[in-house]
């Protein structure tokens, strides 16, 4: 060290004596430099590498985004195409469509009776007869009904073909 300072106060002057006795050797000195330039170099290696995974991770999975992106539309196009497929009609479904749509008629007979007496003329039109039906009828056509008001009626009209036979049904209340 350069000499003592003159300016230091007095009461500093035991500790910077007792400071000045315990300066490690040379050897120390050397040994704690080469130490912390270790630890220098670590840390800086580290940083290295950390730097060098993210831009591997950056750049190489590219491979892996274009799989994802393809299995992606892949995915949307099968459920655009099954999404189709539900919504073609059954073909067991289809005598109920007969009747046209939102009308609220219930077939009574085959698909292509129904059809045929739709399809008839103006000289050979389907008619419709307004009714009461008892609410027991109701489960004969499949619907629910409550027992316990089996005994009162309910509005209904039928579809007959000009010679009288009953084609469909549709209940108004």
């Amino acid at each position: 060290m350069s000499k003592i300072d003159d300016n230091t106060p007095t009461w500093l002057l035991p500790a910077r004596a007792e400071f000045a006795r315990l300066r490690p050797e040379a050897g120390q000195d050397a040994a704690l430099l080469a130490r912390l330039t270790d630890q220098q170099r670590l840390l800086r290696d580290r940083r290295r590498c950390a730097e060098m995974v993210k831009t591997a991770e950056a750049h190489e999975p590219r491979w892996l985004r274009r799989l994802a992106w393809g299995g992606g539309a892949l995915g949307a196009t099968a459920a655009v195409l099954l999404s189709a497929m539900l919504l073609l009609d059954p073909p067991d479904i289809q005598a109920a469509r007969v009747t046209p749509a939102g009308s609220g008629f219930i077939p009574l007979v085959p698909e292509g009776e129904l059809r045929q007496a739709l399809a008839a003329g103006r000289g050979a039109a389907v008619w419709l007869q307004p009714t009461e039906l008892p609410r027991e009828r109701l489960a004969l056509l499949g619907l629910p009904f409550d027992a316990a008001r089996a005994d009162e009626t309910v509005h209904a009209e039928l579809m007959l073909d000009p010679g009288g036979q009953l084609l469909a049904v549709r209940i108004l209340n």
